[in-house]
């Protein structure tokens, strides 16, 4: 009977200490939690590494990183915590150590001050698979233009090799900003798939200093520059002065305020402005999102072609003193060319394309744009009717829509842009069939030539 007893509390302290040490979260351990941020699928030392430990119930004992390359353990950061309470640690370093290019597993080992595994500690290990990749992507310029006015097009072909690209895009750096211009694959133009080509311009700067090139990163992090020999040519700016009246105000303006659901300010100047600043800015906004989506083929052929009959009555970059009361009260760059022909004339679309949007946009008030492939667009604004619908081709000189004097047009007039990327250029240079010819044709065939001797 004794015996029993003495068995049955035996049993009992055993069940006892089991539990405390299966169920008490500082003995079992078990609380960590490994965030892995970069790398994912790709690994380069030239890029960092982001890893987040947090360790629920122990402190933090150890932590290693290592990479396995060719059945070897490469170690990539290693650390002690003499501190049993560090409960979480976030980890940014670049490694810098030579490991393989191929197939390798990452690893990511923690151990914890928890009284787990026989008063030892919790270990936690995660593993993946990488492609450790630290060759950057090779980049060769083909051709490109090689010089270009404020406001004018040039165009860019580039061959980059490497297959695993997370991004590419040509950059032109300005005033402290960078104008990014997508890369578009001209696999259809060049028959090769690692062929690019960017349509960019060169903004207005105050400094007149400009930097070109062309940026590629593969999926691993690693990043090439390469850049683009180009040669500005300045133009002057001409100037013109815009009386804007009460009547313009309480006509032109308040529709458009109403229009875009917006109150009226307390003065007719303040009315004025809210349109001329805010809403105009949420135009450009809203046509630099529309044209950031472009088919990676030309849909067009030729020069451009302006308004039938049409006659210039402002052109690209005119500086727009507008003046209230005598007073200059605001200053717009003209980003298009104004052109006038017979009241409610017919609008022949510039180019080839597809209309990717059609309907009322603020201070252009009806508008339509034609997507013509590669980043390039046509903008037409103060129409009154649309001929075609959106999402349908158009061929060039077919009719698409009326002009009329929506928006914040003082007459009935076309208000024409070629948009690049989102960026406004001057339309005179499309219009012209050498430019045309020197600037995009003979720039491809220069790229053809240049492309058959590194496939060789």
């Amino acid at each position: 009977m004794r015996k029993g007893r003495v068995l049955a509390f035996l049993l009992l302290i055993i069940a006892i200490v089991y539990g405390i040490y299966q169920y008490t979260p500082l003995i079992r351990g078990n609380g960590i939690s490994i965030v892995v941020d970069s790398p994912k699928a790709y690994y380069s030392p030239n890029k960092e590494i982001s890893i987040h430990v947090n360790d629920r119930y122990a402190g933090i004992k150890s932590i290693k990183v290592k990479i396995i390359s060719l059945n070897t353990d490469v170690v990539l950061f290693e650390k002690r915590f003499s501190d049993p309470f560090v409960r979480s640690f976030n980890l940014n370093f670049k490694a810098n150590k030579v490991v393989p290019e191929g197939k390798a597993t990452f690893v990511v080992e923690i151990e914890d001050y928890s009284k787990s595994n026989y008063l030892n500690g919790f270990t936690k290990r995660i593993s993946f698979p990488v492609v450790v990749d630290s060759t950057p992507p090779k980049v060769i310029l083909l051709s490109g233009t090689g010089r270009i006015s404020v406001g004018g097009t040039a165009l860019a072909v580039f061959y980059v090799n490497d297959v695993n690209l997370s991004n590419i895009y040509l950059g032109v750096r300005h005033d402290g900003v960078l104008d990014k211009f997508k890369a578009y694959r001209a696999d259809k133009v060049f028959s090769n798939p690692h062929v690019y080509m960017s349509f960019f311009t060169y903004r207005l700067s105050k400094v007149k200093d400009y930097s070109t090139d062309i940026y590629a990163t593969d999926k691993a992090g690693n990043i090439s520059v390469v850049h683009i020999p180009v040669y500005y040519n300045s133009k002057p700016i001409r100037k013109s002065k815009i009386k804007i009246t009460d009547g313009f105000i309480k006509t032109k303006v308040w529709t458009i305020l109403q229009r875009e659901g917006l109150s009226k300010k307390e003065t007719l100047l303040g009315d004025f402005l809210l349109v001329n600043d805010v809403v105009r800015a949420k135009n450009a906004a809203k046509i630099k999102q529309i044209c950031s989506s472009s088919q990676s083929k030309f849909l067009w052929k030729g020069r451009f072609e302006q308004l039938k009959d049409s006659k210039v009555t402002a052109t690209f970059n005119d500086k727009r003193l507008y003046y209230y009361n005598g007073k200059l009260v605001d200053v717009k760059y003209h980003k298009g060319y104004d052109l006038a022909s017979i009241r409610n004339a017919r609008v022949n679309a510039a180019n080839s394309g597809r209309v990717v949007f059609e309907g009322y946009l603020g201070v252009y008030g009806n508008a339509m744009l034609i997507d013509h492939g590669f980043g390039v667009f046509s903008l037409y604004g103060h129409l009154q009717t649309f001929l075609v619908k959106e999402g349908s081709y158009v061929r060039k000189g077919q009719y698409v829509a009326i002009t009329d004097t929506t928006g914040l047009a003082g007459g009935d007039h076309l208000h024409f842009d070629i948009v690049v990327d989102g960026y406004y250029v001057n339309p005179i240079e499309w219009w012209d069939r050498n430019w045309i010819k020197t600037h995009i044709y003979k720039v491809i065939d220069e790229s053809r030539t240049r492309l058959s001797l590194i496939n060789q």
